[in-house]
């Protein structure tokens, strides 16, 4: 052999022991059964590389280099660990699906790392400095959130959080602190090991694992603003020290969230024409021929109006469509919706929808918990007039700061229905039928429902 061939084949040797391949097929999982998976080359920037976990398709760097073996490791995890879908909880509804994916990716980093890869020091691509500056420079703060979110833990979190103090330096201690507080979290997990927060058991449409990721979607959730409210802006650093908020067996208390109301709701929606036989100016003389009690006159009576106060948390959600239909069975009534973020600490959880004929463009989300029920009642209450009936839409569940149920709670928004004769209804869908009724000079009565019906407040008031 010459030695030219040598270097060849040696060059030729050389090239194969620098690729490195994932195998995925390898790996177990307690949720479903093991497949063959297709695993192709990719470079190793961010967004190029990939786990599908349907079609059982990865997409990695091969090479030799620490960064590209910390990129294949974070795609095997998620090959390991991660569900097939994204699955949010019907009681964090709220939370949306970018969330999730950024939180799961938190998760899938720590684990990398506990298993004794390099990412702090080599997962990084060198583009996020200036994603940072670009995110900066667009005042774009929930994306800021959500690339933080998936970068804590990594090389790649000291990058964007350069590119930010250049352009925003007020933002760097809150998300310095986002990134301090999920740690923190994830050290309280993992404090006797990873094995719960890399379960694969199945639970409920995910895995044991997966109530991890939604535990720090919950606390990332806290951080976004709501980008439709006005004026918002970003929480300070110290809002988010101590990790989660929140007393326990209280409800949190009313913070108003002020919107704009530009529409106006035409007046004629609100008034009824009903015939009668009194009047000074006869409209209807055919009625002589076919109406035994010749009403040839109109009598005109504004509909009621009223309050309606409205729980949009995770279970009980308000469309715009919702709230027309409820304008439209009372334009003249007050509407206030009602939302409190599981822990948060001054974040507003009230808004009024609709103020006597003032109506907001567009419904604010709610934040996911009920936590502010008895007080939001009490405003409601402050707002209605004498005589007007006052609706609560809610289906009973009611709790409190860090949205747990408590009896004392149930018993208390018990009192206050009884004792204010409050028309309590499941659903938009009765509460139009009730308001309906109201306009037609139906009294309503107090009624509860859920839990608070079931309530000994209630029972004993009621017998």
């Amino acid at each position: 052999m010459t030695s030219g061939s040598t270097a060849r084949k040696n060059k030729n040797q050389r090239v194969v022991l620098e690729k490195r391949i994932a195998m995925p097929e390898w790996l177990s999982r307690e949720d479903r059964i093991a497949a063959p998976w297709i695993v192709v080359e990719g470079a190793a920037q961010r967004g190029e590389a990939f786990t599908d976990l349907v079609a059982h398709r990865m997409q990695v760097p091969v090479g030799a280099d620490e960064t590209s073996r910390c990129i294949r490791a974070h795609e095997m995890m998620h090959a390991k660990v991660s569900p097939t879908h994204i699955w949010v909880p019907d009681d964090v509804a709220y939370i949306s699906i970018e969330t999730m994916t950024v939180a799961e990716e938190f998760r899938i980093n720590m684990l990398v790392g506990s298993a004794g890869f390099p990412v702090m020091q080599y997962l990084a691509d060198g583009s996020e400095k200036r994603t940072g500056e670009r995110l900066a420079q667009n005042d774009d703060w929930n994306s800021l959130v959500h690339m933080t979110a998936a970068t804590v833990g990594t090389k790649a979190f000291a990058g964007l959080i350069s590119g930010v103090k250049s352009v925003r330096p007020e933002w760097v201690a809150t998300l310095r602190e986002l990134g301090r507080q999920m740690r923190k979290m994830w050290r309280e997990a993992t404090a006797h090991g990873t094995d719960d927060v890399a379960s694969t058991e199945p639970w409920e449409s995910g895995t044991v694992g997966w109530a991890f990721t939604v535990e720090i979607a919950r606390f990332i959730h806290r951080v976004l603003i709501n980008e439709s409210a006005e004026g918002e802006v970003p929480p300070d650093a110290d809002a988010l020290k101590g990790g989660t908020q929140g007393v326990p067996g209280k409800f949190a208390p009313v913070i108003e969230m002020s919107v704009n109301r530009p529409n106006r709701v035409d007046g004629r929606l609100g008034r009824r024409k009903r015939p009668t036989n009194v009047g000074r100016h006869p409209r209807h003389l055919d009625r002589l021929l076919t109406d035994p009690q010749r009403r040839v006159f109109d009598h005109r009576r504004r509909g009621q109006g009223g309050v309606v106060l409205i729980d949009q948390s995770g279970s009980m959600r308000l469309t715009d469509g919702d709230l027309w239909r409820i304008i439209e069975a009372a334009p003249g009534c007050v509407i206030i919706g009602y939302s409190h973020e599981p822990r948060s600490a001054g974040k507003p959880n009230l808004w009024v929808l609709a103020d006597r004929g003032q109506v907001v463009d567009e419904v604010p989300t709610g934040n996911g918990g009920n936590g502010v029920d008895g007080p939001a009642l009490h405003y409601a209450l402050r707002r209605r007039k004498s005589g007007e009936p006052m609706l609560w839409v809610c289906d009973g569940h009611v709790t409190d700061e860090t949205d747990d149920v408590h009896s004392e709670l149930t018993e208390e928004c018990a009192r206050i229905v009884a004792l204010n004769h409050i028309h309590q209804v499941p659903d938009v869908e009765s509460a139009v039928k009730a308001l309906t009724k109201a306009a037609n000079g139906n009294v309503l009565k107090a009624s509860a429902v859920g839990p608070i019906a079931q309530s000994q407040a209630w029972r004993s008031r009621m017998e």
